[in-house]
């Protein structure tokens, strides 16, 4: 799967999905669903879902094959900067600007658990655990990666690493990268061990991935 969105600067959000090599939404999607820019994309695991986080506080869950808005729910007061589906798809995790974590009921739009000052600044990052999706990794600008457990809402550790974490396929391990930073960290999950410190960036590192076969 492959999506794009942008802000036509009308108050519509524009979005284009493409699956299988075929463009199966490319109408403009309803003014209400969100109202600004979009900063987040994610489809669920089994791809019939994808959600969005908006400039607007709105996480907005979208049917992929017909382009309808399944869900939209309100949740800060700042921007939505990242979201997350847990591998099972039962949950959606958004992180944003006001420093707070919210999850949600993906297949109903229900609010689960809010955690309000997950970090000192923004969220960047949101991640599930690939092998528990009651375990969530966060990271914020100013601050360390934290993994919460989401049934009782309590912070299970730290890890040195900030702006961006995500966990290997395994779980066993995270890449961390800062935009501040030329390199890439790995750390081990159970115990918050720096692995490595990988340079190779001429600038500043945004983002990380896993192929999927090589935790």
């Amino acid at each position: 799967h492959r999506v794009g969105a942008a802000h036509d600067g009308t108050g519509a959000c524009i979005c284009a999905v493409q699956h299988l090599g075929q463009r199966v939404l490319h109408e403009g999607c309803p003014v209400e669903a969100h109202i600004g820019g979009i900063f987040a994309v994610v489809f669920s695991p089994c791809g019939q879902n994808f959600a969005t986080g908006g400039h607007d506080g709105a996480v907005v869950v979208w049917n992929t094959q017909t382009g309808a808005v399944e869900h939209r729910m309100q949740t800060h007061s700042g921007g939505a900067l990242t979201v997350s589906f847990s591998a099972d798809g039962a949950r959606l995790a958004s992180g944003n600007a006001d420093a707070s974590i919210r999850v949600w009921d993906a297949a109903t739009g229900e609010l689960l658990r809010t955690i309000p000052a997950a970090h000192v600044g923004v969220v960047c990052s949101v991640c599930f655990s690939p092998t528990d999706s009651r375990i969530l990794a966060s990271a914020g600008y100013k601050s360390r990666i934290r993994l919460w457990d989401l049934d009782s809402g309590e912070k299970i550790r730290s890890i040195a690493g900030r702006s961006f974490a995500v966990f290997s396929p395994d779980a066993r391990a995270i890449a961390s990268a800062s935009p501040n930073t030329r390199d890439v960290h790995l750390f081990d999950a159970e115990s918050g061990a720096l692995r490595f410190r990988m340079v190779g960036h001429a600038s500043h590192v945004l983002c990380a991935s896993f192929s999927v076969d090589d935790g």
